[in-house]
């Protein structure tokens, strides 16, 4: 180009840059008077703006209320050290505490950042910043080795036994430690942190005068209720291990000599510590405080709580001597920036870096940051990841419904464009100038309507995250500021405005192409649509549907097996025959006039507009307008499906899980006038309550196998919340009067395992949740046998021989350590040294015990149920369900896994029926009498030698009678269960279920009118909410309890789920609000839009005659016959849609339920919500007339020469 060509284009582009406020007034002025035509954009870019900005700000929001509820539970926020061990001679520590004062004193003054500073003796110095550094598994807390109460003999060694703690990081200690702090724990912001934790009616937090006068200790609710320790009691001491030596066993460990009056302790990191013991004395409860969730392993978590005042002042020395003492930071949390992880782990990094480069005091103290809030923001990103990642799947299908509806709004307005720009043409108009017009309108429209989306949806996503059901709200209690940032904002820009914009550019480029004859044209050419690939992708998405309603149908692989191709249409099948059929099934749509007339045609509602039903000039336009109806009420319809299926799976989850409103564990077994007196003496005598216990016993069948069965008592259904899918049938009052008397059902695998109907190993035939009457087929009669054990001990008269009972306890004393009656259910205790341990009626079900060594154990009543024993060391240990026949069998060894375990001298009572063929797994094991069990299958069972310390009694002849007195009853089978409320799941699907009248025909009415059992439900109808919470942490407290659970924080745990992840009810949700309100206004926008391309069509039937209520009568049945069909065929694709996405959800939900640490999964079946569906009709519906009524009468009134002439 010319020099002379670049300067004319300089001055074009300067004259344009002078005109554009001219030219934005213009477009603004046209973009007025064109309303009609712009509402389509505004609606178009508003919905696709709100859409947009809503799923990313959701994300921003997420992390916030993810990171601030993460921080209720941390008390500390960071871990301030020296920056080198103390050591004689060094510099940049000291040991005494005014100093460390005065360092606490320049850290409030001189970082805005802070709010409080504590210090501490505790924990021994980490002297890093890493988390993966190996001092955080060598460093090591106070630990308490023994508390005496003269008036409390309690307080033994296992009340201070933690062994969560291995879970919870690396393993530094599995025993519980004791902190000392001082006033700022107890009068400052650390104290305003925990002071609410203190359990109601169990003290309260003191202040720190009181704490140091009176000598108080805080303690936390597991140690109070292990040891029946009570406020105001007087400990006598306190002592606990000082770390003053340490070194790697690999090097040699310590020597006796180098440790001399101390303690040395080999641990299982690896390192070997001389530990000198440390007394405190004269000390009172003053409180007993919840314990936390296991978070970050920086500080112990649950410790025994002091001021450090009640430590002589060489105690405290040696204490910072030693290591053991540190300062807690308080961060000032309204300044923590909130508006992602990102930003807040940035501005933790900083006061990091400038607290770590400074030295305090003269006396030169030099520190080291350890940040515990920016450890806790490490984890949350990993599980943020996984939430978004599903939760921006499940957006998908707005957002396209988002951006189908701004692409058909700008085609209804741009399509009005197309005759004004021809005529403009005509005029002598320039092609540039036309355009540019039309794209500043369009832009400022755009705009408008962007910002206006994007403020509506940063103030709606507080909402979605509130969710606590679908469409059921409550506030979270977390402030949330989902701001977006600066890149965030202009990907939402770009996704509406800049779309506007690009698709305005070809289309009014197209029109500028035009021949000008097609430009004035009313209507144009419409390409002809792809059927063959509409029709393609609605049958490869209904082919994934088909398998999986099949999959559903008869539990069997459904259409085909292959795992790639599953995934595939899986993943892509929804989303394929959502598409496709929209744009299938809309040309269904169209077909409605033909319907209309074929059905009313010649009454006299039609019979005189009948010819003009037979089409019209606009029927591309409604078609479009169909498919939009068909993806928003099919959206509708997903949501709602989804949503309310979603809010009954938490219910159930939580029903399953605690049973009742209230579930206790007692540490003894009680009967149920004193389980209620318990909860009475806490909750007050006029607490109505009412309860029941799940027992169990084991029977067996003709085969000889043994089967653990639960007995549901009369009553169960006014205390368990009983689910549709717990017990046969969809009735489950008339399912458990079915099973009162005489009767029994089975999980699938015992249905497999006795041959009988249900176990759905033969596909649909074979699988149901039928209950069976007496007539069916499927209806068998078992034999099932009981067997009552009798044990009497024998004596004679030259002194006879010690009962069972006294001489396991002389047996328990030789014992290395006591673990008996302790719950360590799911815990990982992989490697585990157990052996010569009382185990007894210790709970163990579903334990990681890989490895661990249980030689020569005592495991009495031990639950083993579902337990990892693969490699485990058992030989020698003694075995035994109950001691007498009148206890409470446990579950045993079933559903254990025993492979490679050596069972050798695993001596055994068989006392119940219970046996080695229960387990889930003898593989490469070998067997009580030393054969393999590959070989053998442990058929042989328990072996019958005794270990010699209790040998004398099973050895001398005579010396015990072991009597088995088999009962028999024959039952008929009445169908499959799949969980009773508050019992583990780990082994229904191989247990069976009785009444309670079949169990008293099995045990007699004398033992069953004395049973006693450690767990109860109870029904409490007066207490619900905070109320129930609060009731449940008192009684969790009481010292006959060990533990409790209620249904309110069980349902609170999981009620923003779904039934999978946190957030899933907010953005269904949203997805229903949203489509819900895309239908209508799509249905009042875009049909104004298009009946006013008919006014030409409308004011000629008027003028050849027509009257104005045969034009109205034409085209409201026109028009509704056409929305009508897309409404139906809207909510039908929507049910199939939500069948396909239910395996996509089964899949994902199960994983999240085990993920959140859930261990009874409910099936999610689906429930459809009519009447929120037939509102959501009625209001599309009730727009469409609306909108017909409304521009066919402004039609009729308009001048009608003026309309003919296209004025």
């Amino acid at each position: 180009m010319s020099d002379e060509g670049r300067m004319a284009r300089m001055k074009e582009r300067l004259a344009s840059l002078q005109d554009a406020p001219n030219a934005l007034r213009l477009a603004t002025q046209s973009a007025w008077r064109g309303r009609e035509r712009g509402l389509a954009v505004v609606a178009g870019v508003f919905l696709a703006s709100l859409v947009i900005t809503t799923v990313l700000s959701y994300g921003v929001g997420l992390s916030q209320i993810f990171f601030q509820e993460s921080l209720e539970t941390e008390v500390y926020d960071a871990k301030v050290e020296f920056r080198r061990a103390p050591a004689e001679g060094s510099s940049g520590w000291t040991n005494n505490t005014t100093v460390l004062q005065d360092v606490c004193g320049e850290l409030l003054d001189g970082f805005d950042e802070f709010e409080d500073c504590m210090i501490v003796l505790g924990r021994q110095g980490l002297h890093t910043t890493s988390f993966f550094s190996e001092e955080f598994a060598y460093a090591q807390p106070l630990e308490i080795l023994e508390v005496v109460d003269d008036t409390n003999l309690n307080w033994t060694s296992d009340v201070f036994e933690y062994p969560e703690l291995a879970d919870a990081g690396p393993p530094s200690s599995t025993v519980r430690a004791v902190r000392f702090i001082d006033d700022s724990g107890f009068d400052g912001v650390f104290a305003d942190r925990v002071k609410d934790t203190v359990i109601t009616g169990l003290g309260a937090w003191p202040n720190a005068s009181t704490a140091v006068d009176q000598r108080s200790i805080m303690l936390p609710a597991s140690v109070a209720s292990d040891a029946r320790a009570e406020v105001g009691d007087t400990l006598e001491s306190l002592t606990f291990a000082m770390v003053v030596d340490r070194n790697l066993a690999v090097e040699g460990g310590i020597a006796e000599a180098d440790c001399q009056g101390g303690d040395i302790k080999p641990s299982e990191n690896g390192m070997v510590y001389c530990r000198m013991l440390v007394t405190v004395n004269n000390l009172t409860v003053a409180g007993v405080y919840e314990e936390a969730p296991l978070a970050n392993p920086t500080i112990p978590a649950n410790a025994l709580i002091l001021h450090l005042d009640v430590l002589e002042e060489a105690q405290r020395q040696a204490l910072m001597n030693n290591d053991h003492v540190y300062l807690a930071v308080a961060v000032d949390r309204a300044a923590l920036p909130t508006s992602s992880t990102a930003d807040a782990a940035e501005w933790l990094d900083d006061v990091q870096r400038r607290v770590g480069q400074g030295n305090y005091t003269d006396a030169g103290i030099s520190l080291v940051y350890i940040d515990i809030i920016g450890g806790t923001i490490s984890f949350l990103n990993i599980f943020l990841g996984l939430i978004q990642t599903f939760d921006y799947i499940i957006m998908v299908p707005i957002v396209i419904l988002s951006l189908s509806v701004l692409v058909y709004g700008l085609v209804l307005s741009l399509e009005q464009r197309r005759r004004e720009i021809s005529i403009h043409r005509v005029i002598g108009a320039d092609a540039d100038r036309l355009q540019r017009m039309v794209l500043v309108e369009l832009g400022v429209m755009s705009l408008v309507a962007w910002l206006a989306g994007y403020v509506l949806a940063l103030a709606a996503v507080p909402g979605v995250l509130s969710a606590v059901g679908f469409m059921a709200f409550e506030p979270s209690g977390v402030n949330v500021n989902p701001a977006l940032g600066l890149a965030s904002t202009i990907v939402t820009a770009l996704a509406t405005i800049g779309l506007a914009l690009l698709f305005g550019r070809s289309r009014s480029r197209r029109f500028l192409e035009m021949e000008i004859e097609e430009g004035v044209r009313r209507t144009s050419e419409a390409a002809k649509p792809k059927t063959w690939l509409h029709a393609l992708c609605f049958g490869v998405g209904g082919i994934g549907t088909l398998d999986t309603w099949l999959e559903l149908q008869t539990g069997g692989d459904g259409l085909y097996s292959n795992f790639f191709l599953e995934g595939l249409l899986g993943i892509f099948g929804p989303f394929l025959l959502w598409i496709g059929g929209a744009l299938l099934l809309g040309r269904l749509g169209a077909l409605g006039p033909q319907l209309m007339q074929l059905l009313l045609g010649r009454t006299p509602l039609l019979k005189d507009v009948r010819r003009g039903l037979k089409g019209s000039g606009s029927t591309e336009s409604v078609n479009r307008l169909a498919v939009i109806m068909l993806l928003t009420l099919s959206i509708v319809t997903l949501a709602a499906v989804q949503g309310y299926t979603g809010t009954l799976v938490d219910e159930r989850t939580a029903d399953a899980q605690v049973g009742g409103d209230l579930q206790v564990n007692f540490e003894t077994p009680v009967n149920m006038s004193t389980s209620i007196e318990v909860l009475r003496d806490v909750g007050g005598q006029d607490l109505a309550v009412s309860a029941t216990t799940t027992p169990s016993l084991f029977l067996r069948s003709s085969d000889g196998d043994a089967y653990q069965t639960w007995i549901v008592m009369n009553g169960s259904e006014d205390v368990l919340r009983w689910g549709e899918q717990s017990l046969p049938g969809d009735d489950v009052g008339t399912s458990l009067g079915v099973l009162a008397n005489g009767t029994f059902s089975v999980g699938e695998d015992a249905a497999f395992s006795l041959d009988l109907w249900g176990s759905g190993r033969d596909g649909r035939s074979d699988r149901g949740d039928d209950l069976l009457e007496a007539g069916d087929d499927r209806s068998e009669v078992r034999r099932f046998t009981y067997e009552e054990v009798n044990i009497t001990v024998n004596t004679d008269d030259a002194g006879g021989l010690p009962d069972l009972n006294v001489l396991l306890e002389a047996y328990r004393v030789t014992l290395a350590l006591d673990l008996s009656y302790v719950d360590l259910s799911d815990s990982d205790l992989s490697e585990r040294d157990f052996g010569v341990t009382d185990l007894s009626r210790t709970n163990l079900s579903g334990a990681d015990l890989t490895g661990a060594n249980l030689s020569g154990a005592l495991m009495i009543g031990t639950d083993l149920s579902g337990a990892d024993l693969s490699g485990a060391d058992l030989s020698g240990a003694v075995w035994a369900p109950v001691l007498s026949p009148f206890e409470t069998p446990t579950l045993g060894f079933t559903g254990a896994n025993l492979s490679g375990a050596d069972l050798t001298g695993l001596f055994g009572l068989d006392l119940t029926g219970m046996d080695l063929n229960t387990t889930a797994d003898l593989t490469g094991a070998i067997c009580p009498d030393g054969v393999l069990a590959d070989e053998s299958g442990c058929a042989n069972g328990f072996s019958q030698i005794p270990p010699p310390a209790i040998a004398p009694l099973f050895i001398t002849p005579g010396a015990v009678n072991i009597t088995v007195i088999p009962h028999d009853l024959d039952l008929r089978y009445v169908g499959t269960h799949e969980f009773i409320p508050g019992v583990p799941a780990a082994t229904l699907p191989s247990s069976l279920i009785i009444g309670e009248g079949t169990w008293r025909g099995f045990i007699g009415d004398d033992v069953a009118d004395n049973h006693t059992a450690t767990t109860w439900t109870f029904a409490l109808p007066d207490v619900d909410g905070d109320d129930l919470k609060g009731l449940r942490a008192s009684i969790e407290a009481d010292a006959r309890v060990g533990s409790a659970s209620d249904w309110t924080t069980a349902h609170e745990a999981v009620e923003r789920n779904g039934g999978l992840i946190f957030g899933t009810q907010g953005l269904l949700s949203l997805q229903f609000v949203v489509a819900s309100l895309a239908a209508v206004a799509s249905s009042f926008v875009f049909l104004s839009l298009v009946l006013n391309q008919r006014q030409k069509e409308l004011a000629i039937l008027q003028a050849i005659g027509a009257a104005p209520g045969q034009i109205i009568r034409l085209v409201l049945f026109e028009i509704l016959s056409i929305v009508l069909m897309s409404m139906v065929l809207g909510v039908g694709l929507g049910i199939g849609l939500a069948l396909s996405f239910n395996g996509f959800f089964e899949v994902f939900g199960f994983i999240f339920q085990i993920f959140g640490g859930s261990s009874t999964t409910i099936t999610r079946t689906l429930v459809y919500p009519w009447g929120s569906l037939a509102l959501v009709s009625a209001s599309v519906f009730g727009a469409v007339v609306l909108a017909l009524l409304v521009t066919t009468r402004r039609t009729l009134a308009a001048d009608l020469a003026s309309v003919l002439k296209g004025e």
